[in-house]
């Protein structure tokens, strides 16, 4: 088995010794590859042959080695190492299994998933995609320097709602006051919030959940935790291929995806599932902790 891993220094916890770690759990001969710039990931994956990709970062590399195998002409099955801040999509695969038991069953050939994607103008999400207060955390975390933690204490005070509009499969299912909506395949987003309870990997569909801006964020941020808010009056929680999201006034959206903000633009985002377009190694969907 020819093994790539793909390693990203910018990313919170992927230092050398992790790498190095990952690479003695292999107990093959590994070629390693480190990223310099945003988007080489995608490159890497795409052009290097090998039997399984190892990302090793955090959710916006990962997304980038989705991206580079789902366009790759001889694609691999890829693995994550947790290696970020949040590592929503090594929980949302593994639940909380440890990466090296989680790596030996990979080498050991566990068969791969197929999960879907999204596309996003010219981009491909992984993960999933917000708006509102989720996407304004991401950026003011990383603007500062600081854990989601502390960004989400900064702002959670003076956050307002926005007049916004969501779109599915051509219906519209929320129009109104907005505190956030989270679109994708990851049941978690921010590496412990489930956003998404009912969310699978690789169904063809898009889950989407609005919170409308009826709900304080006190009690939305700790009912997310175990996602124990999808059934409250003033959520919205449904599936579909396509999804709108926009705002009302005219204002630039917040939005994100796998933990990148989007420069703020007006206009809506369209997102569009793209079923079964890479192959990923997970636990068995049974085997995955509630």
């Amino acid at each position: 088995m020819r093994v790539l891993v793909i390693a990203n220094p910018a990313a919170g916890g992927a230092s050398r010794e992790l790498v190095w770690r990952v690479v003695r759990a292999c107990r093959r001969p590994v070629s390693v590859r480190w990223t310099t710039s945003p988007g080489e990931a995608t490159s890497i994956a795409r052009g290097c042959p090998a039997d399984l990709v190892v990302s090793v970062g955090g959710d916006g590399t990962a997304r980038e080695v989705a991206a580079g195998l789902a366009t790759a002409w001889r694609p691999a099955p890829m693995m994550v190492v947790p290696g970020g801040t949040a590592n929503s999509m090594y929980r949302s695969l593994w639940g909380r299994t440890p990466w090296p038991s989680a790596l030996r069953q990979a080498l050991s050939g566990l068969p791969p998933r197929r999960l879907d994607l999204a596309r996003l103008d010219d981009r491909l999400v992984l993960a999933g995609a917000s708006t509102g207060f989720s996407a304004q955390v991401i950026h003011a975390a990383k603007a500062a320097g600081t854990s989601y933690q502390e960004a989400i204490a900064a702002l959670a005070p003076d956050y307002r709602p926005y007049p916004g509009r969501v779109v599915v499969d051509g219906v519209e299912v929320h129009s109104g006051s907005t505190l956030v909506v989270n679109v994708g395949g990851s049941r978690y987003r921010g590496g412990e919030f489930k956003l998404l309870p009912h969310s699978a990997l690789d169904d063809g569909l898009l889950d989407v959940c609005v919170i409308g801006g009826e709900h304080g964020l006190p009690e939305m941020l700790a009912r997310t935790r175990h996602g124990a808010h999808a059934d409250l009056p003033g959520v919205r929680y449904t599936r579909g291929r396509t999804v709108v999201l926009e705002r009302t006034d005219d204002r630039p959206l917040w939005f994100e995806h796998d933990g990148e903000v989007i420069q703020p633009a007006p206009g809506p985002r369209r997102l569009t599932v793209l079923p079964g377009a890479v192959e990923a190694i997970g636990a068995p969907v049974t085997a995955l902790a509630a």
